[in-house]
Formats: C-alpha cells, sequence, structure tokens
C-alpha cells in the first residue's frame, strides 16, 4: 500500500492529468473536487477516453472520465478480503479509506509485492 497518495483535482485536463501521472510513476490516482472524493481514474480510464470515444484531452476534465463511487477499504480490511473483492471487480486499486480520510491505495503491483514475498519463503533454499 501507497500511504498518502498524490491525489489529483476534478477539474485539470486531461493532458495535465496524464502528465502528472507520468510524473509520480502512478496509474491510479485518486479524484477529488472541492475537498471530497469524487472518483478514481487510471491511465487505462484516459486511454479509454481519447481513444475509443474521441474526446479533447485539452478540453475535458478528468472528474468526466473518472469512476465514480470508488472501491474503497478499511486499513484493517483482512487482505484476501480485498484482493478477492479487487478480483471479483476486476479493478486494479482499492482507496484506502478511514473515516472518509484517505489513508493510502492498494494496487495489483502491492499485491503482486505480497504474493513474491509469499513465493520466496516457500522456495527452496539454493544448493
Amino acid at each position: 500500500m501507497t500511504r498518502n497518495p498524490a491525489v489529483i483535482d476534478g477539474g485539470l485536463n486531461l493532458v495535465d492529468t496524464y502528465t502528472r501521472m507520468f510524473q509520480l510513476q502512478v496509474r491510479h490516482l485518486p479524484v477529488y473536487s472541492q475537498g471530497h472524493l469524487v472518483g478514481i481514474v487510471s491511465d487505462r480510464d484516459i486511454g479509454h477516453t481519447l481513444g475509443v470515444q474521441g474526446l479533447d484531452a485539452q478540453h475535458t476534465t478528468v472528474e468526466a472520465v473518472c469512476t465514480p463511487d470508488p472501491y474503497v477499504c478499511d486499513p484493517d480490511s483482512p487482505l484476501a478480503s480485498v484482493v478477492a473483492d479487487m478480483s471479483e471487480r476486476k479493478i486494479g486499486a482499492a482507496l484506502v479509506m478511514r473515516g472518509g480520510i484517505l489513508q493510502g491505495i492498494f494496487t495489483v503491483v502491492d499485491a503482486l509485492e505480497v504474493l513474491l514475498v509469499l513465493l520466496n519463503e516457500e522456495a527452496p533454499a539454493a544448493a
């Protein structure tokens, strides 16, 4: 999990949003408008919007293309439950919130890192 992740203002256009994602080297950003969570955006959302829908990246806000009502879990949620929910919903990120405050973001990459640790623990020692 990335603690205290960067967020993006819903009023920014897609060019600025994608630039920010590239600078931060992230694929998901929580989207806020007037201090309230309004959704989550992925690099894939932006690509789909520009490629399939053909919208103008300079004049389309991130709030217009973000996924509203993103999947949210509590910091104390069992990891297996979060991963199962993410898999069932086919989503790449979960927002970790407590009392309406963003605590972190848990992504598929984070899940793979946990899996790698587990696999390395089970692997037989090299001779």
